[in-house]
């Protein structure tokens, strides 16, 4: 029994010892700038991480909400608020757990990253399986590449940017730039930098509902904003002295061109690009060029039925239009919503409010040029989506109507030849001067929003829960062993219960040895019957006695030993001419 014991011990001991183990840091089987074939970085393990030979750019797992990491390039000095500015990232809209996670580099050539060891990818380099094993390497450029042993680059970030451009990378057309969605939300935000099909760069806004291109200018052409639609292939980077050039003739240099410092292009949050030099001594970026100086023409940056406006003291500002309230009071791209109902088409029941130096870019239901004021309010009433029109001044006292179906990109400008007009019911007495425009539903623009989490069930590995149902059976079977063998040890070495069915017994029986009984019955070969409590043989004895012997069945409560003792000791006390003795033997 105890030899079976120890068998089940070692056997627990074998299962642990293959249970999968987490990796162990590579920084000590490889330089730091390098991960080795078969080698991996755990999400657990906070020295795992690669640096550039500079130490300027360094590679591992980055923070980005509660117990939700994504694998990044950072820059490897804090600013002054302690942050790191992230350049790139493998798994921005799908985060990693916090426990378990890691990236694998195998030996077939390709890059993985499994969450929480799940059966799964979350994120792959798509590298065709070779028997050529390559290398992971964080080179001083920021780019981190897989290089094969013929010195081949197959893999590289460079290749796939997220939101920004480092020095030297070049941006093509299958390699946009795509923002941020906030600050502190890195999943995929709303604007794209890319090339598109006329060969020029531009910028244009992907919402939930609506998308356009604001930048060049829609109302103008390429040719007029200065690009060019002839090339023969769609490249543009940016070097290390600021110099800017595009195969669509953007050309530009920053303010800072020609000094020696750590830059950067993004595609920001807010819907601008830029660049960005580093002042080392304040640890802040500074901007050297932006692409659109009025942040305010932006698209979709203060959502649908709102505006936004640019102040010497707030700066950037959204507000809803009037009797209109946030939907998100943490977003502003969401937009407003209505306080009051529509009313039916057509039934004279709207009137128009009057807003100066107001107009919403976009999205004209109807264009009516040279008309009077009134013939534009009647063409707005005759249009049952017309949520309100622009009336602008065009040349030689002529006026132009733009209807509008939405009210979309609303911004604020003196230069506007034009005033906006808002079709409202006529309960709503509000003039025109109002200054509900930019009422307590305003607030200061912000790009911050809540830290994301994971919301993700995981499903629980079927391998390893064989493993663990197998562990457990190991423990419980074990203990059930030891309990067996410490009650058996205790039982045979009680002299006071092997002694106790003579003592109840005792009076009117003749003992038997076990020889005696085992000679008797021929070995126990001669059985007649047998019950609940044992089998019953047939015995003959040297003095010519035939008797019936029953041999109990072991019962750990003595249960059966009990009612059988009761019986013959009331059979012992019987005198009848057919009835023989009866003789007891305990076994």
């Amino acid at each position: 029994m105890a030899s079976l014991f120890l068998l089940h011990v070692v056997s627990l001991v074998l299962l642990l010892s293959k249970t999968p183990m987490l990796s162990a840091s590579p920084t000590s089987l490889s330089l730091p700038s390098v991960l080795k074939p078969g080698s991996s970085l755990s999400v657990e393990n906070k020295d795992d991480f690669l640096i550039s030979p500079n130490g300027l750019f360094t590679a591992g797992f980055y923070s980005v909400g509660e117990n939700a990491y994504c694998f990044s390039v950072w820059f490897t000095k804090p600013l002054a608020d302690e942050s790191h500015t992230i350049v790139w990232m493998a798994n921005r809209d799908v985060p990693v757990n916090g426990k378990r996670s890691k990236l694998s580099l195998l030996k077939t050539g390709n890059l993985v990253l499994r969450d929480a060891a799940q059966p799964l990818p979350i994120w792959t380099t798509n590298i065709i399986d070779s028997k050529e094993p390559a290398q992971l390497v964080m080179n001083d450029t920021g780019n981190l590449y897989l290089i094969n042993k013929e010195n081949q680059v197959i893999w590289q970030s460079f290749g796939s940017p997220t939101d920004t451009l480092l020095p030297l990378q070049q941006l093509t057309k299958d390699t946009p730039l795509v923002s941020s969605r906030s600050l502190t939300n890195y999943s995929s935000g709303f604007y794209k930098l890319y090339f598109d099909n006329d060969n020029v760069i531009r910028l244009v806004y992907n919402g939930p509902r609506v998308s356009g291109v604001y930048w060049p200018n829609p109302m103008i052409t390429a040719w007029a904003s200065g690009r060019s639609t002839f090339a023969s292939r769609r490249t543009a980077s940016l070097d290390l002295n600021g110099h800017f050039v595009s195969s669509d003739s953007l050309i530009f240099n920053t303010s800072d061109s020609e000094n020696q410092a750590v830059r950067r292009l993004t595609a920001d949050v807010d819907g601008n690009f830029r660049a960005y030099s580093l002042d080392e001594t304040r640890g802040i970026w500074k901007v050297t060029w932006q692409a659109i100086a009025d942040t305010c023409r932006v698209h979709g940056i203060c959502g649908e039925n709102s505006t936004c406006s640019i102040g010497p003291n707030h700066g950037r500002k959204c507000s809803c239009i009037p009797n209109h309230t946030m939907i998100n009071q943490t977003d502003w791209s969401y937009g407003c919503r209505p306080k009051f109902n529509k009313t039916l088409c057509g039934n004279g029941e709207d009137e128009f409010l009057h807003f100066l130096h107001f107009d919403f870019f976009g999205y004209e239901a109807r264009f009516v040029p040279n008309v009077t004021l009134d013939e534009c309010k009647k063409v707005c009433l005759g249009i049952c989506n017309c949520k309100g029109f622009h009336f602008n001044y065009e040349t030689n006292g002529v006026f132009s109507c733009y209807t509008k179906f939405r009210l979309l990109n609303g911004f604020r400008t003196v230069d506007s030849n034009g005033s906006m007009y808002l079709k409202v019911p006529k309960s709503i007495r509000l003039s025109s001067n109002n200054k509900n425009f930019v009422h307590g539903d305003s607030l200061v623009c912000s790009e911050k929003l809540p830290t994301i989490r994971i919301d993700r069930a995981y499903e629980k590995n079927p391998k390893n829960e064989s493993v663990k149902s197998l562990m457990i059976f190991t423990y419980v079977f074990g203990a059930l062993e030891a309990i067996c063998f410490i009650y058996f040890f205790y039982r045979t070495r009680n002299p006071l219960r092997t002694t106790q069915g003579y003592i109840q017994a005792a009076t009117g029986f003749q003992r038997f040895s076990y020889a005696e009984l085992k000679k008797a019955t021929n070995d126990f070969s001669k059985e007649i019957g047998r019950g609940g409590g044992g089998i019953v043989y047939k015995g003959e004895f040297s003095n010519n006695r035939v008797a019936a012997v029953k041999l109990l069945k072991e019962f750990s409560n003595h249960q059966g030993e009990g009612e059988l003792l009761a019986e013959i000791s009331t059979l012992g006390r019987l005198n009848h001419m057919n009835f023989n003795s009866v003789y007891l033997r305990q076994l």
